[in-house]
């Protein structure tokens, strides 16, 4: 099994999409501290002080967590759009050691991910700070450390789903135009025309994923969010599992 972890980890350190991706959200970190620090006091952003440092950290958080979710979709529905799974499958016959593989390494990948970017970004914001005169308070690493372990959670979670989604539909383009409809309108639009009680929402998986990224207001807590998130991620991968190793592949 660490076998096929690492085999995974490998083919995906081979392509350009986990680097592609990184430059993207390197790219967004650093528009989303150019925009914190460029417009204190603006648009109800807070002015800049040595408390800004989990501000600047815990913004990307929630976009993360929808890379990683990408990351699974591409990961295994990449497979069979490039059909590449026939020979994976050729390799090792056990289907599902091949899924429970890659419900294992697209996490972690998701995951190192997400740290890289934060820590980037809290090395920016840190830079920019400092260049202000301004010196990040260290009593606040408690802060951002929670930021980090929702960040992290939020990740690999999405990232399980991601990859269960992708088992289930296998088709690609499907896959990501399903999860684009069921988050924007069957949970955002949808539940606003309906006007959906509260108490209803924050049970969705995205509410769920919320939670974690952006703990507070309406939404479960922390450790509520994660078990209901986990266990969406895991009946998705369970369910995924099972298709790919009874279905036909072509």
């Amino acid at each position: 099994m660490i076998r096929l972890v690492r085999a995974e980890l490998t083919k995906l350190a081979t392509t350009r999409l986990i680097y592609g991706m990184a430059a993207a959200m390197a790219a967004f970190a650093v528009l989303v501290v150019v925009a914190l620090m460029t417009t204190p006091d603006m648009e109800g952003n807070p002015p800049l002080s040595a408390d800004s440092l989990p501000m600047f950290v815990a913004a990307p958080v929630t976009l993360l967590s929808g890379a990683a979710l990408l990351l699974g979709i591409l990961g295994m529905a990449g497979e069979f759009r490039h059909q590449t799974i026939t020979g994976t499958f050729l390799v090792t016959p056990d289907r599902g050691r091949v899924v429970a593989a890659k419900l294992v390494a697209y996490p972690l990948a998701g995951i190192a991910l997400t740290l890289t970017i934060l820590a980037f970004t809290a090395a920016v914001a840190t830079g920019w700070l400092a260049a202000k005169g301004i010196t990040p308070s260290l009593l606040h690493a408690r802060v951002v450390g929670q930021v980090l372990l929702g960040a992290v959670l939020a990740a690999g979670l999405c990232a399980l789903v991601g990859v269960g989604v992708a088992a289930l539909i296998r088709n690609q383009v499907a896959a990501l135009v399903g999860v684009a409809v069921w988050v924007l309108v069957v949970e955002g639009l949808l539940m606003s025309l309906l006007q959906a009680p509260s108490s209803l929402a924050k049970w969705l998986p995205s509410a769920a994923a919320a939670a974690l990224t952006n703990p507070g207001g309406g939404h479960l807590s922390r450790l509520a969010g994660a078990l209901l998130l986990a266990g969406y991620a895991l009946a998705l991968a369970l369910a995924g599992t099972r298709l790919v190793v009874r279905r036909d592949i072509t």
